[in-house]
């Protein structure tokens, strides 16, 4: 396999593009819609709960939106013994174009995410016992943590012993903080006390909780923490739902039965993109992985019914305008996710052995059939599958469905890429609001250079909603980037929703909505087209970019900078845009208006050599003419030998005109230099 096939924790693909350069138009990008073959893995079994392992392709049924498929091939896989015949039965056969032998590879992933000290505990014993069960020579085991991001504890093994370790760092390591830090918030909102309100989802166990008959707050405090409640649902719910996607789309790729057990006490749907679940459900079911579900919570005094039914009353409450009251049943999400991918959920019981077992008996034993859907129509539509057994008192059970959408270069779309994607591909191309996109380029690299993708759209051009006490916005960007053959080589996106009280809307329509990805690219010329969509307002925007990526070079791209905050505890020493000093947020619009607030100014990041220290020196320039130039001190090297710079430039002060910026950086005889075009008006 390839290397990008085994980092199961690859980055999420993202965009590249600098400059303002004019583009001649470009053919719209292609959707390949040609025959897409589902294979699809279920489980039989019979009235008592034993596997089913003799049912033949006659004996199966699958069904497409209600019309009956044709299998192309239909095989039992179970393990390395192979078949077991049941009452002098001959094995389930093959059809003519049996799958690939790699096919026979089990990979099953062990997550775990937010948990207490006594569902540690629990999870912790609950996953030794999955691994007490004899694991076959084809049958490979990873360990994850899920916290801000997808952490991974143990690659794919069959050694019981490393697995082991891997649960007991699992279970004691740093990652809980988070989940302690939410928890804090949290108890602040359960002081509400009041049954019509919310009472999160309480990652900690009953000693972490605390007290729970805190007074309750009243009046402006109650509205803030009722805001609080939505902002962690929804930013705990993005959390848990991008790694999750990110753990599917790194083993989309690979072959054999995928199996993810994820130890969670409930997952958190962001109550206003209920989709992203079934979008998680249909990505996984393309991607042959089954989800099973284990709540450490066990049997729990107080009820999770009661606990959702409190969740939905709070949003209700908070939005009452809205009488669709959106579902926040974290168990029930848990199960969706289980079920809906042909797994099942393990909740409600303090003995999960005979389940997990279970798991494993599925994880050995499975049926396995391949068919092209009867429709070629990939419009975007959930298409629903069933599978029926024409035996009597056989159960089966498998996946639900998955959204009918293209492949673009290998990889699904998403819903709402689908629908950006679609005007992007619109004649003429659309332009009803600004929109900056582009790629800043950093430490480069023979064989690849690390990138920073940035979107930005003032937020006064979207379309608000809300009411008296809140307002949120909704927008969505996709970028694809394309070689000089005109091949997507990358696809990057992101779906969001921002929301705050009513009283800072003037504050907000003065801002901007801006996104930052990581990108990796190899060295060469590229185009970037991107489309930003308001997709409350129905309307989009798109922009095609020149993009030039470098093979070596000591200086990053100069970054105009916009705002600059210090840096705190959760400061990520891998993003080029923060440093020890401060947190960067670009400007890409390298126009500056003093009107609407000029750009603080400039960041970079020099990557120095061995030897002496390099001299930097910055210079302004306009027509030609020198305005200024100084040497630059250097703030200390970071823990990876790059030196960030912020310099600090009071551009409100210039005059209006075209100026350049020039960073030159000299060491050993060695001379490095970057410039930045800024139009002050």
């Amino acid at each position: 396999m390839s290397r990008r096939s085994i980092a199961f924790l690859a980055a999420i693909a993202t965009l590249t593009g600098t400059g303002r350069q004019n583009q001649p138009p470009n053919p719209p990008t292609v959707i390949r819609s040609t025959t897409q073959e589902v294979l699809l893995d279920f489980i039989a079994r019979d009235k008592h709960q034993k596997l089913v392992t003799n049912l033949r392709q006659e004996d199966v049924e699958v069904l497409e939106d209600g019309v009956p498929q044709t299998a192309r091939s239909f095989q039992y896989r179970g393990g390395r013994e192979g078949p077991a015949p049941q009452d002098g039965a001959a094995p389930a056969r093959a059809a003519a174009n049996p799958p690939s032998p790699l096919r026979k590879i089990n990979l099953v992933s062990l997550v775990f995410e937010a948990l207490g000290a006594e569902g540690r505990r629990i999870a912790a014993q609950a996953a030794n016992d999955f691994l007490a069960n004899e694991v076959d020579r084809n049958t490979y085991i990873g360990v994850f943590t899920l916290n801000h991001r997808l952490a991974l504890l143990q690659q794919y093994t069959n050694d019981p012993a490393l697995l082991k370790r891997a649960v007991d760092r699992a279970m004691g390591g740093a990652y809980q903080q988070y989940a302690k830090d939410t928890e804090a918030e949290v108890m602040k909102l359960n002081s509400l006390g009041d049954a019509k309100r919310f009472r999160m989802l309480q990652p900690g166990s009953a000693e972490e909780r605390g007290p729970q008959d805190a007074s309750r707050f009243a009046g402006p405090e109650a509205q803030m923490a009722e805001l609080t409640i939505s902002v962690l649902t929804n930013q705990v719910g993005n959390l848990s739902i991008d790694a999750l996607q990110q753990l599917i789309e790194a083993q989309a790729q690979l072959p054999g039965r995928k199996t993810i057990i994820y130890f969670s006490p409930g997952l958190i749907v962001p109550p206003e993109e209920p989709e992203r679940l079934r979008t998680v459900v249909s990505a996984a079911n393309r991607a042959n992985i089954s989800f099973y579900t284990v709540d450490p919570s066990g049997l729990d005094a107080t009820s999770r019914v009661r606990l959702s039914e409190m969740t939905t009353q709070a949003m209700s409450d908070m939005d009452p305008g809205d009488s669709d009251a959106k579902p926040t049943n974290i168990q029930e999400n848990l199960r969706f996710l289980a079920e809906d991918t042909g797994g099942f959920a393990i909740d409600n019981t303090n003995d999960a052995r005979v389940p997990l077992r279970h798991v494993m008996e599925e994880v050995r034993g499975h049926y396995e059939v391949a068919y092209a859907p009867t429709s070629s129509n990939y419009d975007g539509h959930f298409r629903a599958i069933e599978i029926r057994a024409r035996k009597p008192g056989i159960r089966l059970q498998g996946r639900n469905g998955y959204f009918a959408l293209p492949m673009l270069d290998g990889q699904s779309l998403a819903p709402f890429e689908f629908d950006a994607l679609k005007a992007l591909d619109s004649q003429p191309s659309p332009h009803a609001f600004d929109f900056h996109a582009g790629v800043l380029t950093f430490r480069a690299g023979a064989q690849e250079t690390e990138c920073r993708a940035v979107f930005s759209v003032p937020s006064r051009a979207l379309h608000f909603t809300g009411d008296s006490r809140l307002f949120h916005i909704h927008v969505a960007f996709l970028a694809l980037v394309k070689d000089d053959r005109d091949q997507v080589v990358r696809k990057i996106s992101r779906n969001l929703l921002f929301r705050a009280p009513a009283d800072k809307r003037a504050e907000f329509e003065r801002g901007e909505a801006t996104v930052m990805l990581p990108l990796f690219l190899p060295p060469g010329r590229y185009r970037v087209e991107a489309v930003a969509k308001d997709v409350d307002g129905d309307a989009a925007s798109t922009r095609k970019i020149a993009l030039v990526v470098p093979s070596a070079g000591a200086l990053s791209d100069i970054v105009l900078v916009r705002s600059f905050h210090p840096s705190g505890e959760d400061r990520d020493p891998t993003d080029p845009l923060q440093s020890s000093a401060g947190k960067v947020t670009p400007e890409m619009n390298g126009t500056i208006s003093k009107s609407r607030g000029a750009a603080e100014g400039i960041y970079f990041v020099l990557y120095p050599g061995s030897g002496t220290s390099p001299e930097l020196r910055i210079a302004i320039s306009r027509d030609g003419k020198l305005v200024n130039s100084a040497r630059a001190n250097l703030p200390p090297a970071e823990a990876d030998g790059s030196v960030r710079v912020f310099s600090g430039i009071p551009f409100s002060g210039f005059d209006p005109g075209v100026y350049e910026v020039t960073v030159t950086a000299a060491q050993s005889g060695a001379t490095a230099r970057r410039t930045v075009v800024i139009d002050v008006e």
